[in-house]
C-alpha cells in the first residue's frame, strides 16, 4: 500500500509505503527552527516539580515555566485554564516519561493551535542542547493511521538553503525511524498552503529519479 506524506506548510509531499502504526509519536528535528527567536517555552516534567526547576536553573536553560505533571493535572482541569496556559507559551516540551498520559490532559485546544506536546529526554547530560533540539522538533503521531501525513518543514521567511536543509533533515530522520527507510519512499513533493505539489523525487519500481 502507499499514501501521501506531506512535510508541509511550505513543506513537502512524499508518497510512501504505509508503515505499521507506531506505539508512540515520532520526534522529527529540523535543522532550522520554524519558531520565532524570542520563544516562550513551557516544560512539563515528572514529579517532583521543584527538582526540575532547580535543574533547569542550574544549567542556565531558558525556560519560561516548569510545571510538574501532578500540578498540571490539578491546576489545569478546566478548558479556560488550559486556554490561558496555551496562549501564554509558544512551545510545550514534555518529559518523555509522562508524555503518554499528557494528550488526554491537554485536550484538543493545544492541538488546534499547533502546540502539540514535544517529548524531551530530561535524563540527558547535555540537557541544554536537548531542550534546544526539542524546540526545533515536530511530533508525528499519525503514522499508520491512513494515507495522508503532514509535517511542517519551513516558512516563507526561510531561504532556499534553509528549506532544503529542513527537507533533508526531516526525511533523513523519518527514514531512520521507519523501516525500511528510503525504500519506503515513493515520491517527494514541495508544497505550500496555496501552491500545487511540485515533485522533487520519485521512485519507479527499484529505480529512483531526482527531479532538478
Amino acid at each position: 500500500p502507499h499514501g501521501i506524506l506531506m512535510l508541509g506548510s511550505s513543506g513537502i509531499n512524499a508518497e510512501y509505503g504505509v508503515p505499521n502504526k507506531t506505539k508512540h509519536p515520532l520526534r522529527l528535528t529540523l535543522k532550522h527552527s520554524m519558531n520565532k527567536k524570542d520563544l516562550s517555552v513551557c516544560l512539563i516534567t515528572k514529579d517532583p516539580q521543584r527538582y526540575y526547576k532547580d535543574l533547569v536553573k542550574a544549567q542556565g536553560i531558558d525556560v519560561a515555566r516548569v510545571i510538574g505533571i501532578g500540578k498540571f493535572k490539578k491546576k489545569f482541569k478546566e478548558l479556560e485554564s488550559k486556554r490561558i496556559l496555551c496562549e501564554s507559551h509558544d512551545v510545550f516540551l514534555v518529559d518523555e516519561r509522562v508524555i503518554p498520559i499528557v494528550p488526554r490532559w491537554f485536550g484538543k485546544y493545544f492541538y488546534k493551535k499547533g502546540k502539540a506536546p514535544i517529548k524531551v529526554n530530561l535524563k540527558k547530560k547535555e540537557l541544554k542542547a536537548e531542550i534546544e533540539t526539542a524546540t526545533r522538533s515536530y511530533m508525528m503521531s499519525n503514522l499508520g493511521n491512513g494515507s495522508s501525513i503532514s509535517i511542517p518543514c519551513g516558512r516563507v521567511s526561510h531561504d532556499n538553503e534553509q528549506l532544503s536543509d529542513n527537507v533533508h533533515a526531516a526525511l533523513k530522520e523519518l527514514c531512520s525511524q521507519v523501516n525500511p527507510g528510503w525504500k519506503n519512499i515513493k515520491a517527494v513533493y514541495i508544497k505550500s498552503d496555496s501552491s500545487v505539489s511540485l515533485p522533487v523525487y520519485t521512485s519507479v519500481s527499484s529505480t529512483s529519479y531526482k527531479i532538478d
